[in-house]
C-alpha cells in the first residue's frame, strides 16, 4: 500500500475509533483515490457507512463484498463475513446475513462454533424485533426453528440428535 494511502486508512480507522463517522469516511474515500485495489479502506468504508444515516444498504454490502474480494487471508474474510452478516441481520436480510455467517464459518473452522451461536441469537432477535408485538407465534416458532438449526451446528449435533438431547 502506498505510504500517503496508509496514513489515509491510519487516519480514517483512528477517527472512526472517536466516532467522528464523517470525518473517517473522508479519510477513506481519499484512500480510496490513492489505492483503489486495499481491502482495508473498503472495510473502513463500510463500518463508517454502516454507522452513519441516509446511506442505502446495498452501497455498504458492496463496500464489505469489495473488502471480502481483496483481502488475501482466510481468517480477514471470515471476520469481514461475520461482520457483512451482522450488518445484513440489523436491515433485515436474513438470508444474506446467514450466507455470510456460514461463510464465515467454512473459511475459520476454529472459530465456527462462535459465528453459528452468534447467527443463530442475533437471527432470533432480528426476527422478534421486527415482529414486535403484531407478530404470530408462528412467524416466531420457525424463527426459533431456525435459530435452533445453528445452535445446533455450533454443538456440533444434527438437529434430531440435539431434539433427543432436549426431550
Amino acid at each position: 500500500m502506498p505510504e500517503d494511502a496508509a496514513k489515509e486508512v491510519a487516519g480514517g480507522q483512528r477517527l472512526l475509533a472517536e466516532g467522528d463517522l464523517k470525518g473517517a469516511l473522508s479519510r477513506f474515500n481519499k484512500a480510496l483515490r490513492l489505492d483503489p485495489n486495499n481491502a482495508d479502506v473498503y472495510l473502513g468504508k463500510a463500518e463508517a457507512c454502516a454507522a452513519l444515516p441516509n446511506i442505502k444498504a446495498e452501497e455498504i454490502i458492496a463496500n464489505y463484498q469489495k473488502a471480502i474480494e481483496l483481502q488475501k487471508e482466510d481468517g480477514e474474510k471470515a471476520m469481514t463475513h461475520s461482520q457483512l452478516g451482522a450488518f445484513c441481520l440489523r436491515e433485515g436480510k436474513l438470508d444474506l446475513a446467514e450466507q455470510n455467517y456460514l461463510m464465515a464459518a467454512k473459511l475459520d473452522t476454529e472459530n465456527a462454533p462462535y459465528y453459528m451461536s452468534d447467527l443463530a441469537i442475533e437471527l432470533y432477535m432480528s426476527v422478534a424485533r421486527g415482529l414486535g408485538e403484531e407478530g404470530s407465534n408462528t412467524e416466531l416458532d420457525a424463527a426459533r426453528k431456525r435459530a435452533l438449526a445453528h445452535f445446533a451446528k455450533a454443538l456440533d449435533l444434527e438437529p434430531k440428535d440435539a431434539a433427543k438431547l432436549l426431550s
